[in-house]
């Protein structure tokens, strides 16, 4: 269970990285320490040593050798041939090493000389000083001072159990602090953990608190902006399957109420007849176009839109496009005015591109009062081609810009019976131009206008099929 705890696994981390600190720590400030008192003991020594060998002339052995058992240090003086004028009481020398050779070597040179380590004339390890006595300019002999290494480390061992105990404060500091700081970590994490399982029930509604301006506190406006959208996502799947529901059924009615008042001869008059047999084809129409606009968007949903890319025009599609909607436009008495100049090549699939025009203009002409006008023109900008579309129909309110490209969404929806509109046309628009690589947008003040653009861009290669 701690294996998979985060607050265990982080404070592992943490209290692994302390230890190696503190380890590498201590053992850095104890060698310092054994360097810093061997260092004292050393200056003490030869400082000792060269009052030793001032007072020799004037004898006062015995001053001397109080003085070195006060201080815990072995007293031996030799003179030029070696042999022994004085030691501490109940000293006993051995053999000297090379290294205690070599170190009276040096003194009775009239070089003062130290030693660390064994020492064969004072039979156990230490710190051993010799220091040349002088009479006038002559040598007389050295004064040797040893001090066992186990009075030198009773010092230093003492402020390394200061070292230990500070150690032992500092982990358990530590380890609060880490207790404190783990669960601040992985208690957000926990709650993020606990919301995705939320979301991946369907409670689309939850939020996790969000403190701080960090990276966890990123993380959770993250899990909050997507269970937004997922919120949002599922409310328009809500609505589409409802709306597109109404929008199936409401044609189907009508073909199954009329065709069954044909069938049963109840008309009055072969122009009731007519009538019917009129409406029933233009809700069969009505009924087409939501099919194959739904299947449209069914294959843009599976990246299997297919672009048949070519080198094209565009000025000629919006020719042709303006012409096919003209009848329309002078039904309602609305005037279309066309400024589109000779445009450089794209490339681009021609019929989608004329089905994303006839869906522009088609809202145009719809959303447009009667007398009223549409312009359409064009513009470029070296990389690409845009046109636009604008209306002096009632527009579109602020708040509904950005969804008006959902599939099914309609500004109003008790209008979009009456215009014929399935709201699905401006979400087919924006997949056609998307999948050409360019993009869509939308400008509208309400009860003034709007204004559709899209671009197309000119780098993509001809002849290709997507």
């Amino acid at each position: 269970m701690i294996r998979k705890s985060v607050t265990a696994k982080i404070g592992i981390a943490i209290m692994g990285l302390i230890s190696v600190v503190l380890v590498v720590q201590y053992l850095a400030l104890g060698q310092l320490l054994k360097n810093a008192f061997y260092g004292q003991a050393t200056e003490e020594l030869l400082v000792q040593g060269q009052q030793y060998a001032q007072m020799s002339a004037s004898g006062g052995y015995m001053m001397m050798q109080m003085l070195c058992t006060t201080a815990n240090t072995s007293l031996v003086m030799l003179n030029t041939k070696g042999n022994v004028i004085t030691a501490s009481p109940s000293l006993h020398l051995g053999t000297q090493s090379a290294a205690d050779k070599e170190t009276l070597q040096a003194a009775l040179h009239g070089k003062s000389q130290m030693h660390s380590g064994y020492s064969g004339l004072f039979t156990q390890r230490g710190l051993m000083v010799a220091v040349p006595m002088k009479q006038a300019s002559d040598i007389t002999g050295a004064v040797v001072l040893f001090r066992p290494q186990t009075i030198i480390q009773t010092g230093f061992q003492q402020q390394e159990w200061l070292l230990v105990l500070a150690g032992i404060g500092a982990i358990l500091m530590a380890l609060g602090l880490t207790v404190v700081l783990s669960k601040r970590i992985a208690e957000p994490l926990k709650q993020m953990a606990g919301a995705t399982r939320e979301l991946g029930k369907g409670n689309f509604k939850m939020r996790l608190p969000v403190v701080g301006e960090d990276e966890v506190a990123n993380l959770g406006e993250s899990i909050n902006e997507l269970a937004e959208n997922l919120h949002r996502l599922e409310t328009t799947r809500k609505e589409f399957l409802a709306d597109i529901s109404h929008e199936l059924r409401t044609p189907m009615s009508y073909i199954r109420g009329y065709s069954q008042v044909l069938e049963e001869g109840l008309t009055q008059s072969p122009e009731e007849t007519q009538k019917y047999l009129h409406i029933i084809n233009e809700e069969s129409k009505r009924l087409e176009t939501l099919v194959n606009d739904l299947f449209v968007l069914a294959q843009a949903d599976a990246g299997m839109l297919t672009v048949d890319k070519q080198s094209t025009q565009l000025e000629n599609i919006v020719q042709q496009v303006v012409e096919r909607m003209q009848k329309k436009a002078e039904d309602k008495q609305i005037q279309i005015q066309l400024e589109i100049p000779a445009l450089p090549p794209v490339h681009v699939d021609p019929l989608r591109m004329e089905q994303v025009l006839i869906n522009l203009m088609d809202n145009a002409i719809r959303y447009s009062p009667a007398g009223g006008q549409i312009m359409v023109r064009s513009q470029t900008d070296g990389q690409g081609v845009e046109i636009l579309i604008s209306d002096t129909g009632i527009g579109i309110p602020k708040e509904d810009l950005p969804r008006i490209w959902d599939r099914l969404y309609r500004v109003e929806k008790s209008r979009s019976r009456a215009s014929g509109g399935t709201g699905i046309g401006l979400a087919i628009v924006k997949q056609i131009v998307e999948r050409h690589g360019g993009h869509v947008t939308a400008e509208s003040v309400e009860g003034k206008g709007t204004t559709m653009r899209f671009w197309i861009p000119l780098e993509s290669e001809p002849g290709m099929t997507e």
